[in-house]
Parts: C-alpha cells; structure tokens; sequence
C-alpha cells in the first residue's frame, strides 16, 4: 500500500469517528432537554404560604396516565390540569387570619359528588370498590364561570372575608365540601367524587386526610387519591 492510500484510509476513519461522535453529542443534547413528566404523589402540600399557586391534576397526560404537578413548579410546560386543589389565605370573624383550601375545575371539566348520586357509596372502601359497572346514571356539574376570588372584600389583615370567600366556594362543584368530612372522626363518611375529565375520560376521586398524617408537616398537607373508572 503506497503513503497516499494509506493517509486517505486515516482521514477517512478520522472523519466518520469526528461526525459519530458529533451525532452522540447531539443525541445527548436532545435527550437532556427532552421534558420528562413526573407526577406527585399523596399526601400533597397545599399549604398556601409554602405553596400558593396549589397542585394540579392531569389525570390523562398525552393518552397516558398522569398525575399531580405543584402548579408553579410544572415538570413540563404543557402539563394542563383538570382540577387543581389550593389553599387561599382569608381573615376569619375573629380578625385572625387563616387557610381556606379549594378544589375547582377546569373550565372543560366537569364533576359530582358521586355519594349524593349512591348514598352507599362513601368512604375509602367504596371507593376502592367502586367499577364503572357499579355506576349509576350521572348528571355531571361545571363550575360557576362566575367564580373570582379578587375583589373580595379585605379586612384588617389585608385578607379577603371568610364568608365572601365562602360565598364563591358555593359556586363550584367541590369547592371545600370534602373538608369536614377528611378533618373529622367519623370513619367511612368522606364522600366520593366523579370526574370527567378533558378529554372525556370518568376519574373517581376521594379526599381521605386533612391534614394529612403522615405528612412531612403537621399542616400543609392533604391526603387524596384518584383512580380512572371508565
């Protein structure tokens, strides 16, 4: 073999191993800023000073099951709740102020409180038992597209008024009805929740601890689990 084949043969060799490497360069580039959803799991922090903007639920995420982001932390920038629980910070008759949490809607979701519908069908049993076959006929509800928490009226502590704030939970379809029964002692009476989600699909949903226990904190956080019974 004459010196010219041979340097050809080396700077041949020597250009498909420099673009090689420069497409794995490029691979590793992509993978490493491809979004990866990763959802949260219970117990959640609504706590409204740690967590003001709350956490939202997706329930399917791109035809796949999908779960819970704290809404101003997203894991991706097309995550698109279906219902999002939050805690707001209002001043209570006393003058004091406190955390009043909320479940809503998004705008194309719809939901019911599935226990009115079956009064069988309460607490964490039920719902772990409850199929799609069990359901009977539902009439799903929407949010009241009146709902707006500003402009409420401030007290003393520069809070909205408790029962102004009250009056808007009124017009959604969970809202805080889930609160007394995952505060109290009563075991079985937590009401089980239907929801249809944006893309159609039936999702039920309980709320079984507030404050969660175990949690990280003592407050903060809300125990829920959700399935898809369609």
């Amino acid at each position: 073999m004459d010196t010219f084949k041979y340097l050809l043969i080396i700077l041949t060799c020597l250009f498909f191993t420099f673009t090689s490497c420069e497409e794995d360069d490029d691979n590793n580039n992509q993978n490493d800023n491809q979004e990866q959803f990763q959802s949260l799991y219970s117990p959640y922090l609504i706590c409204g000073s740690k967590n003001p903007g709350g956490v939202g639920f997706d329930f399917e995420y791109n035809g796949e099951t999908g779960g819970a982001n704290n809404l101003d932390s997203l894991t991706v920038s097309d995550f698109t709740y279906d219902i999002k629980i939050r805690t707001i910070k209002v001043e209570k008759p006393d003058g004091n102020p406190g955390g009043m949490p909320y479940i809503a809607l998004a705008a194309s979701a719809e939901a019911i409180n599935y226990s009115a519908v079956d009064t069988t069908c309460k607490g964490y049993t039920a719902y772990q038992n409850l199929t799609n076959g069990d359901l009977q006929t539902i009439s799903f509800e929407s949010d009241d597209t009146g709902f707006d928490l500003s402009g409420l009226t401030t007290g003393t502590t520069g809070y909205p008024l408790m029962s102004e704030v009250q009056a808007e939970y009124q017009k959604l379809v969970i809202g805080d009805k889930w609160k007394n029964p995952a505060m109290n002692d009563i075991a079985g009476d937590e009401p089980v929740w239907i929801i249809k989600t944006i893309e159609g699909r039936l999702v039920k949903l309980i709320v079984t601890d507030f404050p969660a226990d175990p949690a990280p904190t003592a407050t903060g956080y809300v125990a829920l689990e959700w399935d898809f019974v369609d």
